[in-house]
């Protein structure tokens, strides 16, 4: 359905009062439809408003129209703007979008994950003992240097405090 949309110079038009990632708006992408989609939630990323696609708020349906209608008023007078829209929205995907960025994202994760996992099955007293080298080497001579908080008391005498 989207090749035959595009097929035939349409666009796509998504206005989910909030959606959390956007399939059907990286669907339609792919297929180099000019895309319209809800600024809240995912979409909001996915589209570079103006450049890749265009953003709407389905909170305000007039502007929402008005923009749908003035990108095709501008494609009758101006017709590579269709194909403008559409091929950066192809690159659009094609720079963020693609399952080989989304493995190695996911395979970046997984070692992430790995890694603590890893150190979470160290046994308490392990737990302490790495705990306690990082403080030494990282952070005893940071805490040093932190000025104590001085605290003006009612008699007008300053303390010094270590919260």
């Amino acid at each position: 359905l989207y090749r035959y949309i595009c097929d035939t110079r349409g666009a796509f038009v998504q206005p989910a009062l909030y959606e959390a990632f956007g399939l059907t708006v990286v669907e339609a992408m792919t297929c180099g439809l000019p895309t319209f989609a809800t600024c809240n939630g995912g979409p909001a990323e996915i589209i570079v408003d103006g450049v890749s696609g265009f953003h709407i708020d389905p909170y305000h349906g007039d502007c929402a129209s008005e923009c749908i209608a003035d990108f095709f008023e501008r494609c009758k007078t101006d017709p590579g703007y269709w194909d403008k829209i559409s091929n950066a929205g192809l690159q659009r995907i094609y720079e963020k979008y693609t399952w080989q960025i989304y493995s190695e994202r996911l395979m970046t994760l997984a070692g992430v994950y790995g890694f603590w996992k890893y150190v979470s099955k160290l046994g308490r007293r392990e737990t302490r003992r790495y705990l306690e080298m990082f403080y030494i080497l990282k952070y005893r001579d940071l805490v040093k240097t932190v000025p104590l908080a001085v605290e003006e008391t009612t008699d007008g005498i300053e303390e010094k405090s270590t919260e």
